[in-house]
């Protein structure tokens, strides 16, 4: 018998949170077993680091309206390969994964949640649409991934997963990757900083979601308490010129550095005294475990998903995402307390470790042969 034959489906061809769980998925699995093949849109960081696992890549674009003549080519790379499984990751790839299902019903088909974003939607139109299509799609997934028990109960909550075919696969993080980090002060003096400045880095799209709004609010507050402070933001999207404008009008534009887009985000963590993560609402962001496998001090939200990565006063400073004071305050006790910084670091670098992807990725080769049976 053949290897199993599997096609990775995701939207987007820049490396974000589900991209880099693909990346996992495609370098880990048992070669011996397995057959991965990507696909995604092209030309951007994605693939780039596909092709740098030598793993085969499709470029194909998926818009959130489906349009026939991108299934269509999705439909021809099927007869082409003769994938025995597609595991779609997200909401858009879902709809075009579990749609070629529809068509090709012999046809596998695994669809990973990256969290439940349009639950958290001001636009009820929009909420009520995608909650509806993924509710029609139940019935051409063989099985469902999600990150966190969290969005478990509310995927099968909203009948959008059947529980029978629902299991919980947390992401996955090369912890000996990020492990033993040494400060990189080369980058620390090409960022214009010196050895004495104290660095606050987020990690983050630039988008409502990720709420770098708040920090820069803080920061104007700090820098005025602290003059040494120096944040790095690392990222790009459609906020980002919104968040550049407000640190102009602010004059925080010596202590705010946009960094951009980032491939080898080791040197920025080995960096940061602090990593603040506000979001208001998740998945399980990999940029939380990839800071806690580096040691990192962190700050995050209190939101039900980030609290099942760390535990509040052991392993992370927890904020409402909502109050700039309480980011404020955090920061300042972090700041002025070396030695928390450090335990808390410490005690978020030993909960990383159940999250290594050795140990978590066969997990997902174990379902493919499961829904194969």
């Amino acid at each position: 018998m053949g290897r199993i034959k599997v096609l990775e489906l995701i939207d987007g061809g820049f490396l974000g949170g589900g991209q880099t769980n693909v990346l996992s998925i495609a370098r880990i699995l048992d070669k011996t077993v397995f057959e991965v093949h990507i696909a995604a849109r092209g030309g951007g960081l994605f693939e780039r680091k596909v092709n740098e696992l030598g793993i085969p890549f499709t470029a194909i674009d998926l818009p959130k309206l489906l349009r026939t003549k991108f299934l269509k080519k999705l439909e021809e790379l099927h007869n082409n390969e003769n994938f025995d499984i597609i595991h779609s990751h997200g909401g858009v790839a879902g709809f075009y994964g579990r749609t070629l299902k529809k068509h090709v019903p012999r046809l596998r088909s695994v669809h990973t949640i990256h969290g439940l974003h349009y639950l958290n939607s001001g636009n009820l139109l929009r909420k009520g649409i995608s909650k509806t299509i993924e509710q029609y799609l139940v019935q051409f997934t063989d099985m469902t991934i999600c990150e966190t028990g969290n969005d478990f109960l509310d995927a099968v909550k909203n009948r959008i997963a059947d529980k029978e075919k629902t299991v919980i696969i947390p992401n996955a993080v090369n912890v000996s990757e990020f492990a033993n980090l040494r400060k990189d002060f080369d980058l620390v003096n090409n960022l214009g900083f010196n050895k004495d400045n104290f660095i606050i880095g987020n990690v983050s799209r630039f988008d409502e979601q990720k709420n770098q709004k708040l920090i820069i609010q803080a920061a104007y507050f700090l820098v005025k308490k602290y003059p040494d402070i120096r944040f790095v933001f690392i990222g790009s999207g459609s906020r980002l010129r919104q968040m550049q404008d407000l640190v102009r009008e602010s004059n925080l534009e010596d202590y705010i550095l946009f960094a951009g887009e980032s491939g080898g985000l080791k040197k920025y963590y080995s960096i940061f005294d602090i990593f603040v993560f506000p979001t208001l609402w998740e998945g399980m962001p990999f940029v939380m475990l990839e800071a806690m496998a580096s040691r990192r001090a962190i700050i995050c939200s209190n939101i039900p998903n980030l609290l099942e990565l760390v535990k509040p006063n052991y392993s992370a400073l927890v904020i409402d995402p909502n109050n700039m004071d309480d980011l404020f305050q955090k920061i300042s006790s972090l700041y002025a307390n070396k030695e928390l910084r450090e335990t808390l670091a410490q005690n978020a670098m030993i909960e990383s470790t159940q999250y290594d992807e050795s140990e978590i990725v066969p997990k997902v080769g174990r379902l493919y042969e499961r829904v194969l049976q």
